[in-house]
Parts: C-alpha cells; sequence; structure tokens
C-alpha cells in the first residue's frame, strides 16, 4: 500500500541519509486510511441490499392486449436466436393452441353477424393455419423482408420456428439463400427433409385465401430432381 512505500522511504532514509520524508505527509496519509478503515467498518455492519427482482423487459411498457397469441408471437420475434429448442417448442405448442382458440372466436363471431366481404377477409386471415414455417428470406430479390414476412406469416394464422427441426412443415428461403446454401437450407434438405419454398408461397397462399401447393414454389433445382424419373437418376449415378 501506499504507507507501506512510505515506511520502506522513510527506512531508507535512516540506513542511507539520502532520501527524506515529510513527517506531517506521513502522518495526514494516515489518517485518511484511518477514516476509510472506520467507514468500511460501517458500512460491513449495514445489511446486505436487496436480491433484484426478476423480470423480463418489455420495451412496450405493461402488456395489456388480451391476444394471448400476439403476445407470444411477439415474444418469440424479440427472442429469436437467443432460444433453445425445447423452450422455442413448447412456446410454439402454446402459440398454436392460443390462435386456434382465437380462430375460433373469430368465426363465432363472423357468424353471427356474417357478411360475404367479412368472410372473405377470415378465410385468407387463415390461409396458412395449421403451418408451421421456418425462415431463411433475408435478402430476397422481390424486396420482402424477413421480419415483415414473419408478421404476414403469423398474421395469416401461421407458426414462425427460429429454427429448422422435425415439427417445422416448410422452409421459407429466398433464391440467394438457397444459393448460398445457408445453415437452414442444408437442414432442411440433409437433416429434416423439410420441404422448401420461395417467399412467393406466403405472398399467393395469402392472396388466395388458401395454401397453395408448395410445390410449385420449391427451388429449381429440387423441382427437377422430385421431376427426374428413377431410372434417369440410377443411369447417371456412377
Amino acid at each position: 500500500t501506499h504507507l507501506e512505500h512510505l515506511e520502506c522511504g522513510r527506512q531508507l532514509t535512516s540506513r542511507t541519509g539520502e532520501l527524506s520524508v515529510d513527517a506531517s505527509f506521513l502522518e495526514s496519509q494516515r489518517a485518511k486510511a484511518e477514516e476509510r478503515r472506520r467507514r468500511f467498518e460501517a458500512a460491513a455492519r449495514e445489511p446486505p441490499p436487496p436480491l433484484p427482482k426478476r423480470s423480463m423487459a418489455w420495451p412496450g411498457g405493461k402488456i395489456v392486449t388480451p391476444n394471448k397469441a400476439e403476445a407470444i408471437a411477439s415474444f418469440l420475434e424479440r427472442k429469436a436466436g437467443s432460444l433453445d429448442e425445447a423452450k422455442e417448442r413448447v412456446l410454439l405448442g402454446e402459440l398454436g393452441r392460443a390462435a386456434a382458440e382465437a380462430g375460433a372466436g373469430a368465426a363465432a363471431a363472423a357468424s353471427a353477424g356474417a357478411a360475404a366481404a367479412s368472410g372473405a377477409a377470415a378465410s385468407s386471415s387463415r390461409a396458412l393455419a395449421g403451418l408451421t414455417l421456418a425462415l431463411s428470406a433475408g435478402g430476397d430479390e422481390s424486396g420482402v423482408g424477413q421480419a415483415e414476412l414473419a408478421k404476414s406469416i403469423r398474421a395469416a394464422g401461421g407458426v414462425v420456428s427460429n429454427t429448422v427441426h422435425k415439427r417445422v412443415d416448410l422452409l421459407v428461403a429466398s433464391a440467394r439463400a438457397v444459393k448460398r446454401n445457408t445453415q437452414a437450407v442444408r437442414k432442411a434438405r440433409g437433416k429434416f427433409r423439410t420441404p422448401i419454398v420461395s417467399p412467393d408461397f406466403v405472398i399467393d397462399s395469402i392472396a388466395a385465401g388458401s395454401k397453395r401447393d408448395p410445390a410449385l414454389y420449391a427451388p429449381t433445382a429440387d423441382r427437377a430432381a422430385r421431376a427426374a424419373p428413377p431410372a434417369a437418376a440410377a443411369s447417371a449415378a456412377p
């Protein structure tokens, strides 16, 4: 410590006579050290501060929406990439049940005061109901961003997964993602054999009010592989 250095300096002075230490300065440093010691002792006798409350930050303030599906979907979107697969599967299951309940309530309300226009809107808003889709659509040539695409899927009754796993029905991948063979594309083609569709599948399904044929929106290489007869594939093999 500083006082030890001063004491060493004083001893050195007594031995060599080459250094001198101001006694008043040394005394002032001892007084400051004693003051710090008393302050720390007083602080040590105080009770420890209370532990912080475990809470989740929500930038929008208090959640007041009664729509459970919307709240879970917003949580999944905020936590994209940071949830483990087991937790995500649980939340996806809750989201599916909440979306089904919301859909049943909307159907009951629509039947109470049915009009043709509202019926058409309801059908298009459920165009992707029952589907779980993963996304690898960043930088798509159509200009539709991945966040916007995810919002459209949820609005149409679909579920968006942050990763490709065995419960994912389709991987929505842009042409750029397929060309670069992203991790999601590799997992879909290799490990899980998940069909891949372009973002146009989502756009056209919502516009039509019902799910379109995914085979029509598969990447060109995937369509060619499915269309090739087994004999041709066997002859092409070495």
